[in-house]
């Protein structure tokens, strides 16, 4: 009975040793699925940026058939000519007071008239300012008509009494608190016209960005839009609106060279999308050739080793 317990002894330890080895050849296997690893994250890098679906936009409630919001090109060309004909000059001139010391007449003049003509001359007569001309654009109202020229008053003027806001405190705040009688009473009313003046620029900013049609606190009392000027059939312009027509040239030279910076840019996004998903698909063929089956040659050399 001793021999025979040896011999199974013996026996079971010898089918117990290819157990061994076949669970030695299957690290192989755990490497191969550790490199499919980079292929998956490569995929979701390849899908993590889709292409960006333009939004359809309808036209907005109150606004005439045949007329067009102005882009938003067209309106940082015209906030941006109205902010510089309309605080530019007021710029110089306070420029020349606090630094200089010297109170200048001709900025002074100049301010004035800068003022002058772009919020109460040029709308009067054309109902636009000279940004609406440079970016091609005017205000109407829902009946198709040029608002009333109170509008562009107080539309393009929210900067400049934001600015006298911000001085109408800085000059008067402290006597509100420093003095007595009258002269705190008119420190207060400056001080008090002064937040005003900058709580409206904020108000009117925030409508802005709220609205479907960039309308501003003023646009909406007036019932004004935004839109794009396209002359009617025969419409010609002469004389000082004729020379005002012609500066358009300047906005469209810049509206043309923001389009071929965005067409350059939507390029450059395509060509690395295309580019990704080539590395995607070389990346998976590799992945498929390392888990193919090795042949039963390589197979024997294998197990020789």
């Amino acid at each position: 009975m001793g021999l025979l317990d040896k011999a199974s002894d013996v026996g079971s330890k010898s089918e117990k040793k290819p157990v061994a080895k076949a669970v030695a050849k299957a690290v192989p296997v755990a490497k191969a699925v550790a490199k499919t690893k980079p292929v998956k994250s490569a995929g979701k890098a390849a899908a993590a940026k889709p292409a960006k679906a333009k939004k359809v936009r309808n036209a907005p409630e109150g606004l005439p058939e045949n007329f067009e919001i102005a882009s938003p090109n067209a309106r940082r060309i015209a906030s941006f000519t109205n902010f510089v004909v309309n605080l530019g000059p007021i710029f110089g001139f306070l420029f020349s007071v606090a630094i200089l010391d010297a109170f200048s007449t001709i900025f002074a003049i100049v301010a004035l008239a800068a003022l002058t003509l772009n919020l109460i001359v040029v709308p009067i007569m054309s109902g636009r300012t000279l940004g609406n001309f440079i970016s091609r654009t005017k205000n109407i109202t829902s009946a198709g008509n040029k608002p009333n020229f109170l509008h562009a008053l107080f539309a393009n003027s929210t900067g400049i009494l934001a600015l006298l806001g911000i001085i109408f405190l800085m000059i008067n705040a402290g006597s509100m608190f420093s003095t007595k009688g009258s002269e705190q009473i008119w420190a207060s009313v400056w001080s008090i016209l002064g937040i005003l003046f900058i709580v409206l620029y904020f108000i009117n900013s925030s409508m802005k960005r709220g609205s479907e049609s960039n309308q501003g606190l003023y646009d909406s009392l007036f019932g004004a839009f935004l839109v794009k000027h396209i002359p009617a059939e025969g419409e010609v312009s002469t004389g000082f609106i004729g020379k005002l027509e012609s500066m358009a040239s300047y906005g469209d030279r810049f509206t043309q060279r923001q389009e071929q910076k965005s067409a350059k840019k939507a390029a450059k996004e395509t060509a690395m999308a295309e580019k990704a998903k080539v590395d995607a698909a070389e990346a998976k063929s590799d992945v498929s050739n390392d888990e193919s089956p090795l042949p039963d040659d390589k197979k024997d050399k294998k197990k020789a080793k």
